[in-house]
């Protein structure tokens, strides 16, 4: 258990989070659910982020008292200086206890500078597991040569590691990762307070355009390469033509949203597929306008709308690349590989949209895991205080080491005498 830090007695624990962007995302979901459960006068949560210079949770953020820093990060070397020379100063102004960054592409690289300015807490934290054979033909030289320079960088600065399933860990950490107690998993949890709340599923439903008696497969995602929404809608494609009530929703927006919509046109499906856009109201639409969720991914860590959707008793579908630890309870999720086609996937799809059977048990279920946000944020809570007292033992051993090796030193000139000195301590006589 971290030590205390009450007010006037000891100062709170600076912690600073490095995010690509504060828009809604899994990643910025869950940081600022659980920067929301732990206590303000223990901790001084700041951010910052080298994509956007604000986002949706921005403005909340620095609301509850924590500070939004946005420094850009482009590819060119000048970039790339300039971004390390205004982060380290940063680090300097700021005197954080904690740099805590999130990702696979830049964790090394960010932990290395936090080590340049000698931050004694530094944590990478892995959210994914971009590292298997469907990206392979997508991901050019250079970026793989990045990649493997990160991960020896993360490893080699990183004084504790965590990983959102022991894929995403392995992803940055290596194979042998468990052998290393610097090294963890610690489930990114969700907020189950919205899942508790009945709504009318008619009001929202009539408010999306799905017509009474339709049955709906949902994905809620940004419109990306991997969260893989080409294969998504072709997949629905073959379901709608086998199912007159079904429509596909898809939550969510990016850069391929539009080739998406385009893609719909051509499949002629597009006047049963509904864009909702960006939204604050997952849980919501999760169990009031979802009857199955579908979700074909190319890589994930532990997705935490995967988890949303089993809060929500969804009959849930995904592809076997996912972390299984996503699965809150047996039989919850259907893995499938996405090699398997989209004919299989349609199958599946319509096996669950004809035998639905709504979950009711999952909340229970997931109360007292770290699937529940307060769960896991108090893991981080234990881990930041824990790894305090470790840097500040190291620092103390340290300490102590250069003083006796200073004393050693200063006497090493004075011959036995000095060093023993009760051999003169009889009389002369």
């Amino acid at each position: 258990m971290p030590p205390e830090n009450n007010a006037g007695l000891l100062p709170p624990i600076k912690i600073l989070h490095v995010v690509g962007s504060l828009n809604r995302g899994g990643i910025e979901t869950w940081l600022c659910q659980a920067v929301a459960c732990l206590p303000r006068q223990r901790y001084q949560f700041d951010f910052c982020t080298y994509r956007y210079k604000r986002g949706a949770y921005a403005t909340e953020l620095e609301q509850s008292g924590c500070e939004i820093h946005n420094i850009p990060l482009r590819s060119s070397p000048v970039a790339i200086f300039q971004f390390a020379k205004r982060f380290r100063r940063l680090l300097g102004d700021g005197r954080y206890d904690v740099v805590h960054c999130h990702g696979l592409l830049l964790v090394g690289f960010i932990l290395f500078l936090a080590r340049l300015e000698n931050t004694p807490v530094r944590i990478a934290h892995a959210h994914s597991t971009k590292n298997n054979r469907a990206l392979a033909g997508m991901v050019s030289v250079a970026s793989r040569l990045g990649l493997a320079l990160n991960r020896v960088l993360a490893r080699a600065f990183s004084t504790h590691g965590v990983g959102c399933s022991a894929e995403a860990a392995a992803a940055l950490f290596g194979g042998r990762w468990r052998g290393n107690s610097k090294y963890k998993v610690i489930h990114c949890g969700v907020d189950l307070t919205p899942f508790k709340i009945d709504r009318s599923p008619d009001s929202l439903r009539n408010a999306l355009g799905i017509r009474a008696g339709a049955t709906v497969i949902g994905h809620v995602g940004s419109f990306t390469v991997a969260k893989n929404h080409r294969f998504l809608v072709e997949v629905a494609a073959r379901v709608l033509e086998r199912s007159e009530d079904a429509v596909l929703l898809l939550v969510g927006d990016g850069s391929l949203r539009l080739s998406i919509e385009k893609t719909c046109a051509v499949l002629g499906i597009r006047e049963r597929v509904i864009f909702a856009g960006v939204s604050s109201c997952v849980p919501e639409l999760m169990r009031c306008a979802m009857d199955i969720f579908v979700m074909p991914s190319l890589h994930e860590g532990l997705p935490l709308v995967l988890l949303e959707a089993q809060a929500a008793g969804l009959p849930c579908l995904a592809s076997d690349v996912v972390s299984h630890e996503a699965m809150v309870a047996d039989g919850a999720i259907q893995f499938l590989p996405l090699a398997s086609g989209a004919e299989a996937w349609a199958d599946v799809t319509l096996s669950l949209l004809n035998g639905l059977t709504a979950r009711t048990d999952m909340l229970a279920k997931m109360a007292d895991s770290d699937y529940n946000v307060a769960v896991s944020a108090k893991r981080f809570e234990d881990l930041y205080g824990n790894a305090r007292i470790d840097r500040a033992r190291q620092s103390k051993k340290l300490m102590e080491d250069e003083a006796f090796s200073s004393w050693a030193e200063s006497n090493s000139d004075r011959g036995s005498a000095s060093i023993h000195p009760c051999k003169h301590s009889a009389d002369p006589s």
